[in-house]
């Protein structure tokens, strides 16, 4: 009997020391922008595997966690999750998905509706104190090609967003990986001005990455992307995080 009971004894500690060390690394992602992060992607289009979360992916949007392609539309979380998760296989990945529909970037400015909301977003999906944050996601920029009055201002504005949200995050070294806006049509007549903006702030800012998007698909409107665009949005953020990672 004693030996039994040792014997399952051993059974329950060799499990618990498998749980918790079941994942090697924790790296928590902040995805964030408008609607080209939002998604606007058809999720019937996803193939079969992309539907399902991995196991070591935890995503959270609206402050709760969701699976992954969930609802009707999906945005580039899918695939990152699913590239990074494949990458990292040893490593819990955390996806925390903040986006707002026509949102220019000074309502991302510190201390107003948009940041302090995403802060308290993340706040509620990571419950420790201070979250080691592996990298910022961040696809905006198309309402700030609208006018010139938004799109002058954005080199400046975008650098102060990053070093302020650096700064919150108590990361001031971490990743931000911005995709390149590319809306088509004659009502973004300063599409060329924004994206100048943003190679400047690539070359001027310490450890960020500007990915490329003029070949994605779109949508009728030539603006937001179709499910493929997304799919391949996605993995070209991965591509940029893990080819950054350690």
């Amino acid at each position: 009997m004693k030996r039994r009971f040792l014997a399952l004894l051993l059974v329950l500690v060799t499990g618990l020391c498998i749980s918790n060390s079941a994942f090697a690394e924790q790296r928590i992602y902040l995805m964030a922008g408008q609607s080209n992060m939002m998604g606007f992607g058809k999720t019937y289009h996803l193939p079969p595997a992309f539907r399902k979360t991995p196991s070591n992916v935890t995503f959270y949007y609206q402050g709760r966690p969701r699976k992954l392609a969930q609802y009707s539309h999906f945005g580039p979380e899918v695939s990152f999750a699913h590239y990074v998760a494949r990458a990292f296989p040893n490593d819990e990945h955390i996806i925390v998905k903040f986006a707002a529909t026509g949102s220019h970037i000074q309502q991302w400015m510190p201390g107003q509706p948009l940041y302090q909301g995403m802060l308290r977003q993340l706040g509620f999906s990571i419950k420790e104190k201070n979250p080691k944050i592996a990298a910022v996601v961040w696809m905006q920029g198309e309402s700030d090609a609208l006018n010139n009055a938004r799109a002058s201002q954005y080199s400046h504005n975008l650098k102060r967003f990053v070093t302020s949200l650096r700064k919150d995050l108590k990361a001031p070294n971490s990743l931000f990986i911005m995709g390149e806006i590319n809306p088509l049509g004659k009502d973004f007549p300063l599409v060329k001005s924004v994206q100048k903006s943003q190679r400047e702030v690539r070359s001027q800012v310490r450890n960020i990455l500007l990915t490329p998007s003029n070949d994605l698909g779109k949508i009728f409107d030539n603006i937001h992307y179709s499910a493929q665009g997304q799919m391949e949005l996605g993995k070209r953020f991965a591509d940029a995080y893990i080819s950054r990672a350690h």
